[in-house]
């Protein structure tokens, strides 16, 4: 059976792509484009969120292809230049001004992982698991595991976990800041959904310029990370729809509304 990503909308403005490779979700070059012709799909529909989710019981992704590293590495030499690196989905879903939620049900170890850390916002099942074992076959985690990791929850705690190797609980990712939300096993694509749906709700002018001023910025000196969100706020700012957004909150305060009214944001229950 092939490797599929299937995109589909459950929602206005969401996007939804269900990975599947059985038997174990292995990530694959196939798999791989399988998923960045699905964000192709996602952005032609005007999607602003999307959720990367699994269609395989258990696994979001185990961990990529262990016979497509050796095929790769055979099939081509050491580099002797310093070529530029090709863009992988990785970097593609870091760099799509859509916001990409991962959702993972189940075993995110290696390459699984690092998928999840290049995604903007991650959720998971309360049995899910996130781990970089690649130590234990003689290699390093070479999609983010030493680099966006370690912007997630430090360099002390990614140290740990990719030397430790062992994989971590769900509740230990949430705890690290790895990750954002935990929820029961039977409500993660419920639970996932609605999130994008609310993230949707506001202009995808915004929230492009807020995922590129955090991501363009987070290795940047502070001073030249404070002028470019600075001309990011500028060249969203002076937008006539953002102007007439504001112009309206500010006549829903000048009549008497609160600030979830105002700002038109939901109250949470209790």
């Amino acid at each position: 059976m092939a490797a599929s990503a299937l995109f589909s909308q459950p929602a206005d403005g969401v996007g939804l792509i269900l990975i599947d490779n059985p038997p174990r979700n292995f990530g694959t070059t196939e798999l791989a484009l399988r998923i960045i012709d699905a964000l192709q799909a996602a952005a032609e529909a005007r999607c602003r969120v999307v959720v990367l989710a699994s269609d395989r019981p258990g696994y979001f992704i185990a961990h990529w292809s262990l016979q497509g590293i050796i095929d790769g590495q055979r099939a081509f030499p050491p580099r002797t230049s310093h070529k530029p690196r090709q863009p992988t989905v990785f970097d593609l879903i870091e760099t799509t001004s859509m916001v990409v939620i991962a959702a993972n049900n189940g075993q995110a170890w290696g390459g699984g992982a690092e998928l999840s850390w290049g995604c903007d916002l991650r959720i998971a099942a309360e049995s899910a698991t996130y781990g970089q074992p690649e130590v234990a076959l003689g290699i390093i985690p070479g999609a983010g595991g030493t680099t966006r990791l370690a912007r997630l929850i430090g360099p002390t705690k990614c140290m740990e976990m990719i030397l430790d190797g062992r994989p971590i609980t769900a509740r230990e990712a949430l705890a690290l800041g790895a990750i954002n939300k935990v929820v029961p096993d039977d409500r993660l694509r419920e639970e996932s959904i609605a999130w994008a749906s609310h993230i949707a709700r506001w202009p995808d002018w915004s929230l492009a310029a807020c995922k590129r001023s955090l991501i363009d910025g987070r290795d940047l000196p502070l001073e030249a990370a404070r002028r470019q969100e600075s001309q990011i706020f500028q060249s969203v700012a002076r937008r006539e729809d953002a102007i007439a957004i504001m112009a309206t909150a500010q006549a829903r305060y000048d009549a008497g509304a609160d600030s979830y009214e105002a700002l038109g944001l939901p109250r949470r229950p209790g």
